[in-house]
């Protein structure tokens, strides 16, 4: 059974914050677990520092996450509800405590999940944190289309501009309290020559690959935003096709959003909303060159660029990713650099080993024996899988939430793309017709590829939601996921270990053990199980197709699991306890005695730890 334990979680949002935000926090918590009389003298203590709360994907939160799956919180203490979550999942993640046996404190707002109507408390400042940072990002949103409009900066400015203070007295505001001062922008002489070199460069024939080589062979530097050296291709090409080198400057193009975990990603905002300023006196590059290097990049998507239901092309995959030749090939990584380790023979064995071990790069000489490992992690999954752990219930519980989510959406979603496949329609109709008058416009003819490839993947999920119907959504119970999950595994197994290791193991990780004063030992695996994938396997045929496409994972990798691929030897268990007992004056009869090793092993054990440890030898 699972021992229960006070936890202490403090976070603090941003790196530009105070470092010692979570030891005032951590004492304001213990001060008012005293409080409620609360012993939190061996509590553990989480933090997340510089970590926004509006990602799920904090190491702490996470750790949380775990160990109130495994049932191991008894007291979840936070100075204030903001500071565990600025997401909209604060409330689901605090039932999750209190189902599993937990309680939730916020001492600075006086919540606790003993006291009846803790429910409302936490969902109303669920709404209040949320709300909170969607002011923020209104407030910094209004304040740089301000700057923007009055032709300053806001910070968007790309390669070949900088900015200056605006204010002489600027020094002094920057250092008493209030407002800082406004910024301008002006051409950057020394980028403003680079960026014009590449134009040219360009539109007289040169590959934006021999460009992006050659910046890189002059060692040009890449400005005040690189953090790797070397040049792109994709940075030439966003060079290439920035309006702003000819004094159009468009603001507000995109605006962030978020999703329930925290991920972010850019959309674009309705036509109309965005900013858009002449400025001649920023004017990098001449209309003449600007046209001709437009032409050149319409010409060469017309050839090479995607053409409609085409896949975006992209770094090629290493052929062994796609088809490795072992079971854990890809999957196992090196402990103590992170690279994969792929499968070699020797004297006729298989083993997993790191490459970077022959170069140098690594000392991760331990190597891991391939058939033991496969073995221990078969037997491992199929037993684990088959006994349906109260983890995997859980995630079970919140795919069941996702489908009824999923199907809830469905009928919106279908209003929605069905009228959104119209508008393409009569867009595509529209651009048909331009181009039939004799207009000839690269623009057009890129807007009108994009258009149909919109309206092709609209098409198809419109037919999807058609083939769907009406009909309730009839979610499996848990006791025939747990059979189906059983049933899965047995026959991914019996196909040897490759299929049932590659679906079921979300990540793997292979530790050196060797004892003090030795240089060989034996391997730990540490491992997680990628537990969505497997229900996916088990239940996904009992769920129509639009449902299975639209279910998002909610992070179906259970807890941390170890394998021990051997053991410390008699000596090597013993040498703590005889360095100890020699210390404290025992003889060495009597440690012969103690631990059943003859006098020469006790010896070397005792010798090679203290070796090793730097304590001192008593003979």
């Amino acid at each position: 059974m699972s021992v229960k334990q006070v936890v202490i979680y403090s976070r603090y949002s941003s790196d530009m914050q105070r470092p010692e935000s979570c030891g005032d926090q951590e004492r304001g918590i213990r001060a008012g677990l005293a409080r409620r009389v609360i012993d939190a003298a061996g509590a553990v203590v989480i933090r997340d520092e510089a970590e926004s709360g509006t990602r799920t994907d904090r190491d702490g939160f996470q750790q949380l996450r775990e160990m109130i799956a495994r049932g191991e919180v008894a007291v979840l203490a936070v100075d204030d509800q903001s500071r565990l979550t600025r997401a909209g999942n604060a409330f689901s993640f605090i039932q999750d405590l209190v189902f599993s046996g937990g309680r939730f404190l916020s001492t600075g707002e006086d919540i606790d999940t003993a006291v009846p109507g803790w429910e409302l408390k936490v969902q109303v400042l669920q709404l209040h944190h949320g709300q909170t940072v969607r002011d923020l990002q209104h407030r910094v949103h209004r304040g740089q289309r301000g700057r923007v409009e009055a032709d300053g900066s806001a910070g968007d400015f790309p390669y070949g501009y900088e900015s200056y203070y605006l204010d002489p007295d600027w020094a002094a505001q920057l250092a008493r309290r209030g407002p800082k001062p406004k910024k301008g922008l002006c051409v950057c002489e020394d980028e403003a020559r680079v960026v014009r070199q590449v134009f040219d460069w360009f539109v007289a024939g040169r590959s934006i690959g021999w460009i992006a080589r050659e910046l890189t062979k002059l060692k040009v530097p890449k400005g005040r935003r690189a953090s790797e050296p070397g040049w792109h291709t994709q940075q030439v090409h966003r060079m290439l096709t920035n309006a702003k080198y000819v004094g159009n400057w468009v603001w507000g193009k995109t605006t962030t959003l978020r999703d329930s975990g925290g991920r972010k990603r850019q959309a674009a905002v309705p036509t109309g909303q965005e900013v858009a300023r002449e400025r001649p006196l920023l004017r990098i590059i001449d209309q003449d060159v600007w046209d001709r290097a437009a032409a050149r990049l319409a010409e060469l998507n017309q050839t090479f660029g995607c053409k409609p239901g085409q896949k975006r092309r992209g770094p090629r995959p290493n052929p062994t990713d796609l088809h490795p030749r072992s079971p854990l090939g890809g999957v196992l990584v090196c402990g103590t650099c992170g690279a994969k380790m792929w499968q070699h023979q020797s004297t006729g064995r298989r083993y997993y080993a790191c490459p970077g071990t022959k170069k140098g790069l690594c000392a991760m000489t331990t190597q891991v024996p391939a058939d033991r490992a496969e073995g221990a992690l078969t037997v491992f999954l199929l037993d684990m899988l088959r006994s349906w752990p109260d983890w995997m219930r859980a995630l079970y519980r919140l795919t069941c939430d996702a489908v009824r989510a999923a199907a809830d959406r469905m009928p919106a979603e279908q209003e929605r793309d069905t009228r959104r496949s119209t508008e393409l329609g009569r867009e595509i109709d529209n651009l048909v017709n331009v181009l039939a008058s004799g207009l000839s416009s690269p623009a057009v003819v890129t807007r009108l590829r994009a258009v149909e490839t919109e309206k092709a993947e609209v098409d198809r999920r419109v037919t999807e939601y058609a083939g769907f119907g009406t009909a309730a959504v009839a979610l499996p119970d848990e006791a025939w996921v747990a059979a189906r999950l059983g049933e899965w595994a047995a026959r991914a197994a019996a196909d040897g270990p490759a299929p049932l290791l590659r679906s079921a193991l979300a990540s793997a990780t292979a530790e050196p053990v060797i004892a003090a004063g030795k240089t060989r030992g034996f391997v730990r695996l540490r491992f997680r199980v990628n537990a969505w994938a497997a229900l996916a396997a088990a239940v996904g045929d009992a769920l129509p197709d639009p449902l299975r496409s639209r279910l998002p994972d909610p992070g179906g990798t259970g807890p941390e699991f170890t394998l021990d691929l051997g053991e410390p030897t008699a000596m090597d268990r013993w040498a703590p306890q005889i360095a100890a007992w020699r210390g404290a004056g025992v003889t060495w009869e009597e440690i012969v005695r103690r631990t059943g090793l003859d006098l020469n092993r006790a010896f070397v054990a005792w010798k090679r730890f203290t070796g090793a440890t730097d304590e001192p030898p008593t003979a």
